[in-house]
């Protein structure tokens, strides 16, 4: 099975991001899976976030799996083989994980199964220009207009996907007293704090390894 990380960040983040990049290289490395990063802005007109879609797009044809992981988070060295998570979840698109004290979902990270109903999806999240227009939660990007599709079932996205809880896939606080999850999200924290938690954890398994 060929699995890909995506990551996608831009000169405004570098300085945490780069970080997070050769954290989650040494991850890649470790389980044989193939790291690819972007810094080429497809949607001026957008935030950032969303070029998520774009580098997914571009890329889901040559992998059987996309794991998708934002720049504010990098995945921990010691922690399972993300394979474990797709192996349990095979009849399904899309691996979402629940966001903290919420049903809705949290795109830090996202698994995107090479399906024609994935790109039909993905292409939808991304072009409909409706969607956008409507987007319930206009703060939150893309991930706004994901969770208006997933409250109105659009394309069938309930029955195509699992949301695992909480933790399962990400968490955002005090990473040296979690286990048993997969990546740090560094969600809602400011560019110091990012780079001070991405450094010391870098130093740490540049350290140990």
């Amino acid at each position: 099975m060929k699995v890909g990380i995506c990551m996608f960040y831009d000169d405004a983040i570098k300085n945490y991001s780069e970080i997070n990049y050769k954290i989650n290289k040494k991850y890649c490395d470790k389980y044989n899976l193939q790291l690819v990063v972007s810094n080429d802005k497809k949607l001026p007109n957008r935030h950032s976030a969303w070029e998520r879609l774009p580098l997914l797009l571009d890329n889901i044809s040559n992998f059987d799996y996309l794991i998708w992981v934002d720049a504010d988070a990098f995945f921990y060295y010691d922690a399972n083989n993300i394979l474990d998570v797709i192996s349990d979840n095979k009849d399904v698109n899309f691996i979402f994980s629940k966001d903290v004290n919420s049903d809705n979902v949290n795109t830090g990270i996202m698994i995107v199964k090479n399906s024609q109903y994935s790109i039909d999806f993905l292409n939808k999240w991304l072009y409909d220009e409706e969607l956008y227009n409507n987007n319930p939660h206009p703060l939150w990007w893309d991930q706004g207009v994901l969770i208006g599709m997933m409250n109105n079932n659009v394309l069938g996205i309930i029955e195509n996907c699992v949301k695992l809880r909480y933790g399962d896939l990400q968490h955002f606080y005090n990473y040296d007293k979690q286990s048993k999850t997969y990546i740090f999200h560094l969600a809602g924290r400011n560019e110091t704090v990012r780079i001070s938690e991405s450094t010391k954890y870098f130093d740490k398994i540049t350290t140990d390894t």
